[in-house]
């Protein structure tokens, strides 16, 4: 995620820290390796075991109500009924997971929505609600190791949800699925807003595959996750059916409902690239995204193959005061495209999350800074790459000066910190601090060991110290390029 205004470092700044170019950004990147495909699982005959209860959270402190624990989700089948003169939908949502224990009871993040039929395996089971808390109790227990069917089918007007975090970047702090005035939609669930629209373990350590159906009206187009699938008109009406084919977290998962148009590109190197946006601001959006193939292309020099079958982006008339980096398909507010450069470097940092935050995952907000730290480094890479003027080394040092007084540690910045400049500013001046120390070609072998290592998985801010080899506390990082500039180090400070 990226908000307006905060990230993006203005012309000044640039021609404040000089016109010589950085050196030696460098790194080829690991052979292509083939997407993973998680198998839906076919449901297996169940024997009767003696259960306990699936927790009612994951255990992350800085959400104690969000996920679950007692089983993983493999697989999430959505499939939506909506029309936009009316704010309600008719859904079903079929979760394939597996139990990591002998489970007599389990629940789900699910808030607001009404229930009208729940099952487990094809059988009947009971439920109750607190807030959006879904604890469902099967008619027979679920022995561990066992794939097995949850569906739940609902209908009701989806509710958004308030951010948590008073560092949000939404100017109204509100996640979920969003209905505009006209009866569009989009949805931003970053933290915790996929509650609001399907059942879910609503966590980013619980990652899992998705296919969408939306159900609308012809003349209604619906962008989300992952490659477009073969769809059906019927009676006025067509089903868009998206397949994510590789593991995402449920805050990524994301549907846009609006009159848009389709802009079909690809990479210089063949990434598919399929852009959304709206009708009426067409010609005028498609100019800000020219550069994502080259980008594309860049960033894989320097962090491995790009790790999913396409990428693209969708645009939604409102003014929402972020970018969001929705997986494969990144959501843009129409103000964050307000100027050639502010739009290119808020794109190349939504791009860069595809690596950092999409395929690497966090196991728990508190390394939210793995995400934000190096999708913030990456869109100053795309700087120093795309302008020989700028000094990307003055810049960071510059930058660094400017921010101190205001940067605490990135590493555990608290449910209030989490979009903090902390997050992204020191933890992109925590990755260039490590670039400096162990050199260019050391780092960039690193970046492709990790995205290789974790892709696709869940990682830790001690696993990253663990691949680097440090003995010292990634926090304090920084100050080593702190170090470097006070003592007039060529490389820190010139």
């Amino acid at each position: 995620m990226v908000r307006r205004r905060s990230i993006v470092v203005r012309l000044l700044v640039v021609a404040v820290i000089g016109v010589l170019a950085f050196t030696g950004c460098s790194g080829d990147g690991p052979k292509q390796q083939k997407s993973v495909r998680h198998p839906r699982a076919t449901v297996q005959p169940v024997q009767q075991v003696h259960g306990t209860a699936g927790d009612a959270s994951i255990g992350d402190p800085y959400f104690p109500e969000s996920g679950n624990g007692g089983y993983d989700v493999a697989h999430y089948d959505l499939r939506i009924r909506y029309d936009p003169t009316s704010p309600k939908v008719r859904a079903t949502t079929t979760i394939d997971s597996v139990a990591r224990v002998n489970l007599r009871s389990f629940n789900l993040d699910f808030a607001g929505l009404t229930i009208d039929a729940l099952t487990v395996d094809g059988r009947r089971a009971s439920f109750t609600r607190r807030g959006s808390e879904l604890a469902i109790h099967p008619s027979r227990s679920i022995a561990a190791g066992h794939h097995f069917l949850t569906r739940v089918r609902y209908h009701g007007v989806p509710r958004t949800v308030t951010d948590p975090s008073e560092s949000a970047p939404s100017k109204a702090g509100q996640l979920g699925w969003t209905r505009n005035p006209n009866g569009s939609v989009f949805v931003a669930s970053e933290p915790i807003g996929a509650r609001t629209w399907f059942p879910s373990n609503d966590h980013p350590a619980d990652k899992a595959t998705f296919d969408i159906t939306v159900d609308v009206p012809g003349g209604i187009a619906v962008a989300s996750n992952g490659a477009l699938e073969p769809t059906e008109t019927r009676n006025g009406r067509r089903a868009w059916h998206w397949s994510m084919k590789q593991p995402m977290a449920t805050y990524l998962a994301t549907v846009v409902i609006a009159p848009m148009k389709q802009e079909s590109t690809a990479s210089p190197a063949g990434v598919t690239i399929r852009n959304f946006f709206p009708s009426a601001a067409y010609d005028e959006d498609v100019p800000f995204f020219a550069k994502t193939g080259s980008m594309i292309d860049y960033f894989a020099t320097l962090f491995g193959p790009y790790p999913f079958d396409q990428y693209g982006a969708v645009v939604v008339q409102p003014e929402l005061g972020y970018a969001l980096e929705t997986q494969t398909l990144s959501l843009f507010g129409s103000d964050m495209l307000g100027t050639d450069i502010d739009a290119e470097t808020t794109v190349a940092h939504e791009l860069a999350h595809q690596w950092f935050g999409d395929s690497v995952g966090i196991r728990a907000w508190s390394d939210i800074w793995l995400n934000e730290g190096w999708a913030t480094y990456a869109q100053f890479l795309w700087q120093a790459h795309a302008d020989p003027k700028f000094n990307l080394n003055r810049f960071m040092v510059n930058l660094r000066a400017s921010q101190e007084p205001d940067l605490t540690a990135p590493n555990d910045p608290g449910a209030d910190g989490l979009f903090t400049d902390a997050i992204y500013l020191r933890g992109a001046l925590t990755l260039h601090a490590l670039r400096i120390t162990v050199g260019d070609t050391a780092f960039f072998d690193l970046a492709q060991q990790w995205t290789a290592k974790y892709r696709y998985g869940t990682a830790t801010t001690a696993d990253f110290v663990a691949l680097t080899g440090a003995d010292t506390d990634p926090n304090r990082a920084d100050e080593i390029l702190g170090a470097l500039v006070r003592t007039g180090s060529a490389r820190g400070g010139d």
